[in-house]
């Protein structure tokens, strides 16, 4: 959580943030900051999977936040991977789909007719359904990391 190696590292009191370095004086109040009863809900639920107690989690997660702001850094390690998961997964779908196209493409060609009309609508619908998904990350992801 700050730059020191594990070995630099003083004891971490459980649910506290770690110790401010010598060098960097004593922590003093500077702010009360008011929370939403469903604000400080997910703020607790967070803190506690961290092993932190509410206000220590969100004094180092801004902390963090302005740190990473102030360096330029837009994405997190662990937004940047939930990311790449998403989008291994549409670009899966997607090749799926094209296989799909092909195979309704290849029975149209051949036949010269549409036999099976349920199949190539379940397959628009497939492609309606991952554009819209799509749709939404793209929106997800510009009111999550918009600079």
């Amino acid at each position: 959580m700050n730059d020191l190696t594990d070995d630099e590292q003083p004891p971490r009191i459980r649910g506290y943030r770690d110790h401010a370095p010598p060098d960097a004086g004593k922590r003093k109040a500077r702010t009360a900051v008011l929370y939403t009863d469903i604000e400080w809900a997910a703020i607790t639920v967070a803190a506690a999977a961290d092993g932190m107690r509410p206000g220590a989690w969100v004094a180092q997660i801004a902390y963090n936040e302005a740190r990473r702001a102030n360096a330029g850094d837009l994405l997190d390690g662990r937004a940047i991977a939930e990311l790449r998961a998403e989008l291994r997964q549409h670009r899966r779908v997607l090749t799926n789909i094209g296989g799909n196209i092909n195979d309704v493409a290849r029975v149209a060609n051949s036949t010269g007719a549409l036999e099976h009309a349920a199949q190539a609508a379940a397959v628009l619908r497939l492609v309606r359904n991952v554009v819209q998904s799509s749709d939404q990350l793209v929106e997800e992801l510009r009111t999550r990391f918009a600079a």
